[in-house]
Formats: C-alpha cells, sequence, structure tokens
C-alpha cells in the first residue's frame, strides 16, 4: 500500500496550467499565503466536476501542495520553475523543486528528519485553520475549497 500511495504521489506533482497562471498572476510582491489560498480555490475549480472519493482528493492534495508551495516560493524569488523529479522520496522532491539543490546528496538521516517535520507540522492539533478545514468539509465540499478557507484562517 506504501508503495501504491508513493507512485500515486508523484504521478501528480504536475500542476494544471490554469493554476500556474493564477499563481503568475499575482504581484510578486504578494503575501505568499493570499497567494496560496488562489492556488487552493483554483484548484478547487478545476476538480470540480470529477467525483473522487477522499482519499484520492488527498492523494491529489499531497502531491499538489508540495508543487504550489515550490512554484510561490520560486515565483516570489524571482527564478523559474523547477519541476518534481518523481525519482525522488517526497521531501527530497519538495527541496528540489524549491532549491535546485541538484549537487547536493541527502543522506537517509536527512531525508527522514524532513518526512519528520512534515509529519510533525501536518499533525499540529486543533488549530485554527484546522478547525476551519473540519467545520467546511462537514458540509461536503470539494477539498480544495476547505483547504482554501483553512489557509485564510
Amino acid at each position: 500500500q506504501l508503495q501504491e500511495f508513493i507512485l500515486h504521489i508523484s504521478q501528480e506533482y504536475v500542476l494544471p496550467q490554469m493554476v500556474r497562471d493564477v499563481i503568475t498572476s499575482f504581484p510578486q510582491n504578494s503575501h505568499p499565503m493570499a497567494i496560496l489560498i488562489a492556488s487552493f480555490s483554483s484548484l478547487a475549480a478545476y476538480y470540480c466536476d470529477q467525483k473522487t472519493d477522499g482519499e484520492l482528493e488527498c492523494k491529489l492534495a499531497v502531491a499538489k501542495v508540495a508543487s504550489i508551495v515550490a512554484l510561490i516560493y520560486r515565483y516570489i524569488t524571482n527564478q523559474d520553475f523547477i519541476q518534481a523529479d518523481v525519482g525522488l522520496s517526497y521531501s527530497k522532491n519538495f527541496i528540489h523543486m524549491m532549491f535546485d539543490i541538484s549537487s547536493y546528496k541527502f543522506t537517509e538521516i536527512v531525508d527522514k528528519a524532513l518526512d519528520v517535520i512534515f509529519v510533525l507540522h501536518a499533525d499540529h492539533e486543533q488549530n485554527a485553520s484546522t478547525a476551519t478545514v473540519r467545520m467546511t468539509g462537514s458540509s461536503g465540499p470539494n477539498l480544495f475549497a476547505c483547504l482554501a478557507a483553512g489557509a485564510a484562517t
């Protein structure tokens, strides 16, 4: 199951052109969270007609968030976007897309440490944004619409 999950994530890093256009339509001095909220909203529009189960939506969100955050960072720092490398782990790929450190050789310890940091960040109790995503999600909208609401709080 883990290998299937990893494979699915690696196949979903590519952002729809519409999302890329939304990100690059903002002034480069815009707050990254404002761009993130708009990106989530554009994904909600992009996936509005697809009947997806919750698990598939979560996989899409995990993959797309890494690409969105990296693209926002690269855009506001006036750097070209770096495509995902499907041969890398999630953590390595995120760092690769953010900082283009292809010459850096990740050790297994660094890779696992980044994985732990991401898990700890994702599991940070019932704060305002988590509560907002849960409350919004209880009415059944698209996951990306819920993430936009959560990012806005």
